[in-house]
């Protein structure tokens, strides 16, 4: 009944225009105020489906599951809480039952208290000559002040009996000790324990959680949680796909890329610590092994490849590096340049991505881009079959920092998608 709900919910969400079409994509941004776009097919009609895009049917899916889950969730807890009332409510009744034990139970006592003062009155209007007699003697103000204590005993004496009743069902009846077991259900309502218990957990979450960003900071970077990130570079590469050539939106991308040094430190880790970066971390080979075979950080490191080679005036395409803006090529083969090329080639070939490394590395070659001056250090080795070439000892400065180059897991096998001996 639920899914039946939720899916008509999600069929009526509108696209961007308030068409009368069902969605088929959407559009995540996390920069702007509006953070996802819905697009319909009469959207389509009116702009070009933006290369970020995602279908929503995949999404709805998900979607669908996560609120069904949470609705069972929430049945559950509503339902624990239910019984909850519906046992406090049982309490009260009792307790009700109770109290009106207590309270008729006095007033019977109280309505025999009456009757035992009034038989006592129709007893003291007989004469007792006995009584009467010894007390011929007595002046008028002692005979009344004789009597007067003595009706007063007596009255007393019946009230002292029935105080005694009375006051124990009003003690029962304001007893606390009777408002216990209510009280627990009562007080069970608005217990934070649970809370408290999923605070905690949460707490301990977000703990292992940043133990994990301290300890392995580029895989959380690269699987997607670009919170520290400027944000026209996070922009970037949410929305680098949707770019045209010759517009003013790949120029502002060009100009932001150019300007902003730190970029690659985060985009593309490797073994080397960032001349521009400080805050940046070097690869450590243990995380290096936790990254080679993480699927979301593969998929993230080609996606930042690919925009990277968009920023060059390249494209990649069929396994090919092939030439998509030729100015903006040319005005990329400076010098300046060399260094981030060399970080993402490294990069690349030490996180299980050495096929696009060599691409690239291939593409240099062609176009002579420094490629016998430096980037022929990184090319194919004799370890890849490449008997012309260097081995990985010769040319290991290349992917490792100098102070690492007598480590023990500095071999061949940081270029392959083998965990490395550490």
């Amino acid at each position: 009944m639920f899914s039946i709900i939720l899916q008509k919910d999600l069929d009526q969400i509108p696209c961007q225009f308030n068409h009368k079409f069902p969605v088929q994509f959407y559009v995540q941004d996390v920069t702007k105020d509006v953070k996802t776009i819905f697009l319909c097919q009469q959207c389509l009609t009116m702009q070009t489906l933006p290369q970020n895009a995602k279908p929503f049917d995949k999404a709805k899916g998900k979607m669908l599951q996560q609120k069904q889950q949470s609705l069972e969730l929430g049945k559950m807890l509503i339902q624990k809480q239910v019984q909850q009332i519906e046992q406090l409510a049982y309490e009260i009744d009792n307790y009700k039952t109770f109290i009106m034990q207590q309270i008729d139970s006095s007033k019977q006592d109280i309505k025999l208290w009456r009757q035992q003062l009034e038989s006592f009155y129709v007893q003291e209007k007989a004469f007792n000559f006995d009584i009467e007699v010894k007390s011929l003697h007595l002046s008028q103000e002692e005979y009344q002040l004789k009597e007067h204590i003595r009706l007063v005993e007596s009255i007393l004496n019946f009230n002292q009996s029935y105080y005694q009743k009375i006051n124990e069902k009003l003690h029962k009846f304001f007893d606390l000790d009777q408002f216990q077991k209510l009280q627990t259900k009562l007080d069970y309502s608005i217990n934070k324990s649970e809370l408290n218990n999923l605070l905690k957990d949460q707490e301990i979450f977000q703990l292992h959680q940043s133990l994990m960003i301290q300890k392995f900071p580029n895989k959380w970077f690269l699987r997607g949680n670009f919170d520290d990130m400027e944000e026209n570079i996070t922009y970037h590469i949410l929305n680098w796909r949707t770019y045209r050539q010759n517009t003013e939106e790949i120029a502002i991308f060009y100009d932001d890329m150019d300007c902003n040094q730190k970029f690659l430190s985060e985009m593309f880790p490797n073994f080397y610590k960032s001349q521009f970066h400080y805050n940046s971390v070097r690869l450590t080979p243990q995380e290096r092994n936790e990254m080679i075979n993480d699927e979301q950080v593969a998929k993230q490191l080609v996606e930042n490849f690919q925009m990277y080679l968009c920023y060059s005036g390249l494209q990649l395409f069929e396994n090919k590096i092939k030439i998509q803006n030729i100015l903006q090529l040319q005005k990329f083969q400076n010098i300046k340049n060399v260094q981030g090329l060399q970080r993402v080639i490294s990069s690349l070939s030490v996180l299980n991505q050495r096929q696009n490394a060599l691409l690239l590395l291939k593409f240099l070659k062609e176009i002579d881009f420094y490629y016998n001056e430096i980037f022929i250090n990184y090319d194919l080795l004799k370890e890849e079959g490449n008997q012309y070439a260097f081995s990985f000892q010769q040319v290991k400065e290349y992917f490792v920092q100098s102070d690492l180059l007598d480590e023990k897991w500095v071999t061949h096998k940081i270029l392959t998608n083998q965990i490395l001996d550490v």
